[in-house]
């Protein structure tokens, strides 16, 4: 124990002399690190969004509020800042008057110094045309060392495939117009040239259209649906430390699906049109065969949704169902106000039929489809800003979430969100706000102040308490939980900044004796930055947690780049102890590009990773990525599950991505 001190306290030390750089995704991905194990985030698609809106900058003086609302980096305060500032001046004449605008945090200015831009609107058009056409292709290859058990030939239900990870992804634009996707992709043990699956195992694919006449968009493939505040169709939900100050989902309409994941997207067509200015109406069709785990009966038990087809198994249950989708969305929008009604119906070629477990009674069951219909909302009254969604299913149950943003000023707001979700109410496309994974049997407050006291000083925190009104997996009566947790940010001069993190989340448990009790888990963190863009730059964490023990990781980043930028290296150091699988730690790491990792820690050794990137020439760039982890507790094995166990206490992997921009 005292080693383990002495190795934080180095840390700690070296930490104060040098500086980190990391990107805009990575620095985002920290906040991810909140999001609890039962909430689905497509991390990938979530980083192809955010980088595509970014591609082309921010420009001040022409940017409106709808297209900053979409950025997860911006809170509401800035946003607010920016938009008076433009009234007041008529426009910006320099990037450096951000710092004038109240209720900019350093984050948040940091970011804008990187995206914002001025330019003369008036003598700059927009390319409006299919002419400037411009293509990346990504590959991507991965591996684990030493080969997992279920590669081995005398084991039962053997992976069929090789080790490797791979993919191919190929984006094209023609200037404001078009926009086009494909994706194919082999999961590690998977085969190539499969009777099963063709070529591989993935293949996605998706063009759009934009801004033709009364046309806003158009998209043909593979897309993703979000409306209102994700009741009936939701997109990717950031949690709550993104509630704070910001809206629940960052992003409402049709996008195209980019990533590599093989669940939560629909394939077919969407549109959104505006034959008037206030008008916009939206409607999405789609066909698909989805993974199922289907009975003896052939009704659907429940969907696989890992996009693993490694073995004979899981290749059996590689598109065995069908699922058919009809929706809508239509929207009345003014300068102060909005309304939209959402409906989708959505069918099965099998009945439902899960689990009948105490718990389950209330899913859709015995029956093929489903209907959802909501109406949502969005009102600004001065300094405060309301919005939220009614809707119902067709077992007849309702869903309700209400949002409530009071900006006091340009330093301190306040963010409310009530939600009730029915045990009855079923949509299989939610994710809206809460602590479920489904947005069913739940019903809370939430209770979020984002101050600014000082320039240089950020204070962010939450109080959330809920209920369950019925039944949950492993707790066999109603229960209740709660969720607190508060960040100050701490400027201290030359881009240098501490984050201190404390974090309290109750939930309920079923112990051996089938007895209710509430597992409590505390979670500090200290966070030290230096972000003056040198060649040599670090980073230092240091996490702890205690549920029915303590668990402890202590990381070091450095990074080393040239002074063109045309190369560096990235190297992280982690020592982590952490008894219980309970009390297992996540960081976020620096990867190649596309590839996010989140590594968990548990049990007791080190991790080390090493991420290099090297731009050849403007076109092409390749990185690299070296990660390995040593267990010090004794153990033989990695892995508890039959096919993925690692004989001995370490493991390494590797991957390479190479982008050619044409």
């Amino acid at each position: 124990m005292r080693n383990s001190w002495i190795i934080i306290l180095l840390l700690l030390i070296c930490s104060v002399a040098f500086a980190n750089e990391e990107s805009l995704i990575e620095n985002y991905m920290e906040e991810l690190e909140n999001v609890d194990d039962e909430t689905y985030v497509d991390v990938e698609q979530m980083a192809d969004e955010i980088t595509e809106l970014l591609s082309n900058g921010i420009e001040l003086n022409t940017v409106d509020e709808s297209f900053l609302k979409k950025i997860p980096m911006l809170g509401q305060n800035a946003i607010n800042g920016i938009l008076r500032h433009r009234e007041s001046y008529r426009r910006f004449y320099s990037i450096y008057e951000l710092k004038n605008c109240d209720g900019i945090n350093e984050n948040e200015l940091d970011f804008l110094k990187q995206y914002a831009y001025i330019r003369d609107c008036d003598s700059v058009k927009r390319d409006d045309s299919f002419n400037q056409i411009h293509a990346s292709l990504t590959s991507f290859a991965g591996r684990i060392y030493p080969d997992k058990s279920g590669y081995k030939k005398d084991v039962k239900n053997p992976y069929l495939g090789n080790p490797w990870q791979t993919y191919l992804k190929l984006k094209v634009t023609a200037g404001s117009k078009m926009f086009m996707n494909f994706s194919m992709e082999e999961d590690a043990g998977e085969r190539f040239f499969s009777t099963n699956n063709g070529i591989t195992d993935y293949t996605s694919a998706s063009i759009e259209l934009r801004n033709i006449k009364m046309i806003d968009k158009i998209i043909v493939g593979d897309y993703h649906v979000s409306f209102g505040q994700g009741l009936v169709m939701g997109g990717y939900n950031l949690g709550k430390s993104n509630c704070i100050n910001g809206d629940i989902l960052s992003y409402e309409g049709i996008t195209r699906h980019s990533s590599t994941s093989e669940y939560g997207y629909h394939r077919g067509c969407g549109t959104m049109i505006s034959p008037i200015k206030q008008l916009q109406i939206s409607s999405f069709f789609s066909h698909q065969k989805i993974d199922a785990n289907l009975s003896d009966s052939s009704s659907i038990n429940s969907f696989k949704t890992d996009g693993f087809h490694r073995t004979d198994g899981e290749l059996a249950k590689r598109k065995n169902a069908e699922r058919e989708m009809y929706g809508g969305n239509i929207k009345w929008k003014e300068k102060k106000w909005s309304i939209g009604i959402t409906g989708v119906y959505y069918k099965y070629n099998h009945l439902l039929t899960p689990n009948s477990q105490p718990y389950n009674i209330f899913r859709t069951r015995n029956r093929a489809d489903n209907y959802n219909a909501s109406v949502d909302y969005k009102i600004k009254i001065r300094n405060v800003q309301l919005c939220g969604e009614y809707a119902k299913s067709a077992d007849g149950g309702f869903a309700t979430v209400n949002h409530a943003r009071i900006h006091a000023n340009s330093r301190m707001s306040f963010s409310l969100v009530q939600r009730h979700y029915t045990p009855e109410y079923n949509a299989d496309f939610s994710n809206a706000f809460g602590e479920n994974s489904r947005n069913q049997n739940e019903r809370g407050m939430f209770i979020g102040a984002d101050l600014l006291p000082y320039p240089h000083i950020h204070i962010r925190g939450y109080i959330d308490v809920y209920r369950f009104d019925w039944l949950k997996y492993q707790v066999n009566e109603p229960s209740v939980g709660s969720d607190c947790m508060a960040t100050i940010d701490i400027g201290l001069g030359y881009n240098r900044k501490l984050t201190a993190k404390y974090r309290k989340h109750t939930k309920p448990l079923t112990d051996n004796n089938s007895h209710v009790f509430e597992k409590e888990m505390h979670i500090w963190r200290l966070t030290y930055k230096n972000e003056r863009r040198t060649t040599i730059n670090y980073k230092t964490i240091v996490e702890a947690n205690r549920l029915f023990g303590w668990g402890y990781v202590a990381a070091q980043d450095l990074t080393l780049s040239r002074r063109n930028k045309r190369a560096n290296i990235s190297i992280r150091y982690a020592y982590f102890n952490a008894a219980e699988y309970q009390n297992r730690i996540y960081l976020s790491e620096k990867d190649v590009t596309g590839y996010f990792s989140m590594p968990v820690f548990y049990g007791k050794g080190h991790h080390v990773g090493v991420t290099a990137q090297w731009k050849i020439t403007p076109r092409l760039q390749i990185y690299g990525k070296y990660s390995g982890l040593f267990y010090t507790d004794g153990r033989e094995q990695i892995g508890s599950q039959t096919n993925e166990i690692i004989d001995g206490n370490k493991s390494t992997q590797i991957r390479f991505t190479m982008v050619f921009s044409m």
